[in-house]
């Protein structure tokens, strides 16, 4: 394990903490910008609404957590209840690392933690458009031993990559 896998935490958001979660979630928007084509309001914020990413991060099944790296700041992702088909599955739905940790294997031990370190069925759907994100995941499936990656696909939900994972036993 390299020494950046030593210096990983992941720490539960805290109520009380979601002002912090909101500037960060600025910076997610502002980060799938390029790909995404949103524009910014005349506030010069994007169309989030602070209180209801507040209420949904701390609603039954969800979990948030910040994504630190030697103590400081350097992410965080959001897990959702979902269902794929008829299979109730964990969506690990909104996932964003600082530029400043990129490349440095943050990513993936996060992904090797949350989602390897669980035995329940996940979702990872990521836009079709955000060609840094499916190049991520691609690598994360071919390197981390899931004992299945599946495709998946919902005709209501086209502009998505959808994959369901079963990590290994």
């Amino acid at each position: 394990m390299d020494a950046i896998h030593k210096t990983v935490a992941l720490r539960a958001i805290a109520p009380g903490e979601e002002e912090t979660l909101a500037r960060l979630f600025q910076l997610y928007c502002y980060d799938n910008a390029g790909w995404s084509g949103e524009a910014l309001l005349a506030d010069g914020r994007y169309d989030v609404c602070d209180a209801g990413l507040a209420s949904y991060v701390h609603a039954a099944g969800h979990t948030a957590h910040w994504i630190e790296v030697d103590g400081e700041l350097a992410g965080f992702y959001i897990t959702e209840p979902a269902i794929a088909g008829q299979l109730p599955v964990q969506e690990f739905s909104d996932f964003f690392i600082l530029k400043k940790y990129r490349r440095r294997g943050v990513a993936l031990e996060v992904v090797r933690r949350v989602l390897l370190g669980s035995a329940q069925t996940w979702l990872v759907a990521t836009f079709r458009a955000d060609a840094a994100a499916c190049a991520f995941w691609r690598q994360a499936f071919a390197r981390l031993p899931f004992a299945q990656v599946t495709p998946w696909e919902d005709p209501a939900l086209p502009q998505f990559q959808l994959t369901l994972l079963k990590p290994a036993a």
